[in-house]
């Protein structure tokens, strides 16, 4: 959301030092290649093993400078994704509190304003929509985490769901269920964050760096990563267990859904389950790397 003049000038002086610091590390860098080279050419044995000394001098600097600006950055995801998927939260609230006193009318019967405000609730849903996409593309864009864009897609996902029945007029129990599931992950999602913002925090106390590539950490770590499909699988078997109470005859664990907003529900469920495996075998593979 850009933020005040003064933060934006604080960014861009932060950014314009490291980006000097950086040109000198790479500048100490090409000098020390270059007295190599004529040393070399010299046949300079003392000259070569100094030249060769700057340059690994040179290039620890650099290296040290990259790792810098990659936790800087991990920093300011990490707060900027809380503070989006705080505002998130308290939207998604709103709505569920408003479906739930939308449905108690709807249940009664006796209200003709119904559809006007469940066209009016489906509007805001659909803003949260917007805003979970800006999440998601922040998540995509950064490019280290796997589990966390599959969480906020997934959550986008129940949002529409959410955003279509209420546009349908669809207030009862599956739809006041899946809100309240999306309210459960983005709450896992903040807590998720704040976590890593704590570690990140820690790393940098000990002067520990992350996991990885000395320059080039990942958002967050594989355990973080093992959190989160963990709180997709519970989603996925709290849903299921949703969805068999609504069967004609809960007791037989092999019964048929007959209605088809459950039908296409429980469809959704086996790809969800797809998508667990898939995202966890990608973490195996580390296919973020």
């Amino acid at each position: 959301q850009g933020g005040s003049g003064e933060s934006g000038q604080q960014e861009a002086r932060e950014e314009n030092r490291a980006g000097q610091e950086s040109e000198q590390a790479q500048q100490k860098m090409r000098d020390a290649q270059e007295q190599l080279e004529k040393a070399e050419r010299e046949n300079a044995v003392k000259d070569q093993e100094e030249a060769r000394r700057l340059l690994e001098q040179a290039k620890a600097e650099l290296e040290e400078i990259l790792r810098q600006l990659r936790e800087e950055e991990i920093e300011r995801t990490l707060a900027l994704l809380e503070a989006r998927f705080r505002k998130i939260l308290k939207m998604q609230e709103t709505v569920y509190d408003d479906t739930v006193s939308l449905d108690k009318s709807n249940t009664a019967g006796d209200d003709s304003t119904v559809p006007a405000r469940a066209a009016k609730l489906s509007f805001e849903q659909k803003k949260i929509v917007v805003e979970a996409d800006r999440a998601l593309t922040l998540l995509r864009e950064e490019g280290s985490s796997i589990a966390f864009p599959e969480v906020v897609e997934q959550i986008r996902d129940d949002m529409q769901q959410v955003t279509d029945r209420l546009a349908e007029v669809q207030t009862g129990t599956i739809t006041q269920g899946i809100e309240e599931d999306i309210i459960v992950m983005i709450k896992e999602m903040i807590e998720a964050l704040q976590q890593a913002q704590r570690e990140q925090e820690q790393r940098q106390q000990e002067g520990q760096p992350q996991q990885g590539q000395p320059q080039d950490p990942g958002l967050v770590d594989i355990i973080a990563e093992l959190r989160m499909i963990k709180a997709m699988q519970l989603r996925v078997n709290s849903r299921t267990t949703r969805y068999a109470d609504l069967l004609e005859n809960p007791e037989d664990l092999v019964g048929q859904a007959t209605a088809a907003d459950l039908q296409q529900a429980i469809i959704k469920m086996g790809e969800r389950e797809q998508q667990c495996q898939r995202i966890t075998r990608d973490i195996v593979l580390g296919k973020n790397k």
